[in-house]
């Protein structure tokens, strides 16, 4: 847990550094990035000879179950992250069909860094828009490509060493238990196999959906948060509640204060979890020294990455969450099986024990679970699963060590079956298949080369699709995928329809593409399908910047 720890600090310092060092110099230059591993190696390894002078908390060897749920977790994660991006018969592709939206928009953010953004950036899918979406991790990978390394590679390894990670997280926080129940996160519909034969992802259709497939793969900031936040809980527990050895506060103070930056929704959990439990146990001059660690670099995240405005706007309430007009009980029951069961069984046994470092688990867990059951963090409804999902994780060990684990192995099998089989059922299903299409080499290769002159800030105008292959090579749009602007918050419509004039050639095209900020405008097949009754008169009028077979480059600004 040291190391891994340390490991952590090493990729959260690192990616701090360089997002000050880019503020400063204006993008994250090759400087900047090394500048920023290196630092981060340095904070690293201090850490770690911290960490050696303290004493090593044990843990017991895994039993089979344990080992069982490791290796399950292992050969699952070797699926998805080798094959999270690959090229077959010339197309980039992604196993994870939850991951098709996903992976174009963060490959856009990695290359726009690398191209040379300005920093503090501004959003690159839509105009006159700072980046609000926690970047970190694509910041991260896009240190390495910067230094050389090939996209195509970093991806995959960047997944494996953030299942890992998780891992191993998972096994310190709960043991097996916890690795098999997030891993197998479901409720009942998985168990249609049975009567149907047919294998496939029955909780995709649920609000409750398997954790690993729709959270920790495609949105790449929890390969840090999940992994991260588990250890600061991990450590937390043993420090406040049980009073024993856990990390210096320099390392739980730097994960935690770079949380923003990759996860803004682990960032306020764990705040509350650490404000309950140290107002609990009257811990505040033990919990002082990582609060000071942590309050500067939490404070610049969350001041770059949210306006008071436009985050007060994402909080919402809506009880009864996706619930509507379904049955409350089935509803419950069919998206989280026995889980609830198995928590309120262990509150009651945890008051009955008078055990307070278990009611200070599952207490919380399930009053905040409730709470998001009322109160919406984002636009959309089901995004707060990303919190939920920490609701979880956290009442997973008095759900085992007060109910599971004091069951006979009959009883103990029975309850695994009904907990982990539907979770089973879709991971199983999921391992098979050719990928999904994000983009085709030949293309991509074509409009990098076509808009490599370009400057780095100036914005194209397209056609909105999640995949457009300029935003790939990292140049910003006037606006991107309209699911995902809408998904961060952005009120995009009036953008879009003066977009959609531009596109089909109005009188008063010119300013209206200098009112969107678009130098450029690019025309190709997706442009022509979308807006095939366009009077294009651009193409007389402005400057052709190249042409190819997948597109022209126009510069609106200058004469033909």
């Amino acid at each position: 847990m040291f190391v891994l720890a340390s490991l952590l600090v090493f990729v959260s310092v690192s990616s701090l550094a360089a997002a000050a060092f880019a503020s400063v110099l204006g993008s994250l230059t090759l400087p900047a990035a090394a500048s920023g591993l290196v630092l981060g190696a340095s904070v690293a390894l201090y850490s770690w000879r911290r960490c050696r002078s303290l004493s090593k908390p044990s843990l017991s060897r895994p039993g089979v179950f344990d080992a069982v749920a490791l290796a399950t977790f292992a050969v699952v994660c070797l699926r998805h992250f080798l094959w999270l991006y690959f090229e077959r018969d010339g197309v980039i592709r992604t196993l994870d069909p939850h991951n098709y939206g996903d992976l174009p928009l963060h490959i856009t953010y990695v290359a726009h860094f690398v191209k040379g953004g300005r920093f503090w950036p501004e959003n690159p899918i839509f105009t006159g828009e700072m980046l609000h979406y926690p970047f970190g991790i694509d910041l991260f990978t896009a240190m390495l490509v910067k230094l050389g390394l090939p996209i195509g590679l970093v991806l995959p390894a960047m997944g494996l060493a953030g299942a890992a990670a998780l891992g191993l997280a998972l096994f310190a926080w709960g043991r097996g238990f916890a690795v098999a129940a997030f891993l197998f996160s479901g409720g009942l519909a998985g168990f249609q196999v049975l009567w149907t034969g047919a294998w496939k992802d029955y909780q995709a259709a649920l609000a409750w959906k398997n954790l690993f497939l729709t959270l920790f793969v495609p949105q790449r900031g929890f390969l840090f948060a999940f992994p991260a936040g588990l250890v600061l809980l991990w450590s937390w527990r043993r420090r406040i509640l049980r009073k024993e050895t856990g990390l210096p506060s320099l390392v739980e103070g730097v994960l935690w204060g770079t949380m923003p930056l990759f996860h803004i929704h682990s960032f306020l959990f764990l705040s509350v979890v650490f404000a309950i439990w140290v107002t609990a146990e009257r811990a505040v001059k033990a919990a002082l020294p990582t609060f000071l660690w942590a309050v500067v670099p939490a404070t610049w995240c969350v001041a770059h990455l949210t306006s008071p405005g436009r985050a007060a706007s994402f909080v919402w309430l809506k009880p009864g969450w996706l619930i509507g007009r379904q049955n409350v009980l089935v509803f419950l029951a069919v998206n989280f099986g026995i889980f609830l069961v198995l928590a309120a069984w262990a509150t009651a046994v945890a008051a009955v024990r008078k055990s307070r470092e278990h009611l200070l688990l599952i207490v919380p867990a399930l009053g905040l679970f409730v709470v998001f059951f009322f109160v919406m963090l984002a636009p959309a409804e089901w995004d707060n699963t990303k919190v939920m999902a920490w609701c979880y994780l956290l009442a997973l060990p008095a759900m085992s060590e007060l109910v599971l684990d004091r069951l006979r192995m009959p009883l103990r099998a029975a309850a695994w079956a009904l907990l982990f089989f539907s979770g089973f059922v879709c991971v199983a299903s999921s391992l098979g298949g050719s990928g999904y299409e994000v983009a085709r080499v030949e293309e991509r290769e074509e409009v990098c080369r076509a808009v490599a002159s370009l400057p780095a800030d100036a914005r194209v105008a397209t056609v909105q699709t999640f995949n457009h292959p300029v935003a790939l090579c990292g140049q910003p749009l006037v606006a991107g995928y309209g699911g995902h602007l809408w998904s961060h918050g952005i009120v995009s419509g009036p953008v879009e329809e003066r977009l959609r004039a531009l596109m089909m050639g109005d009188p008063d095209w010119r300013a209206r593409a200098q009112g969107l900020g678009a130098r450029y405008l690019f025309w190709g097949s997706r442009e022509q399908d979308e807006f095939g009754g366009s009077r294009r008169p651009w193409e007389s009028a402005a400057r052709m910047v190249t042409r190819g077979r997948f597109g022209t480059v126009y510069d609106l600004a200058a004469d033909r």
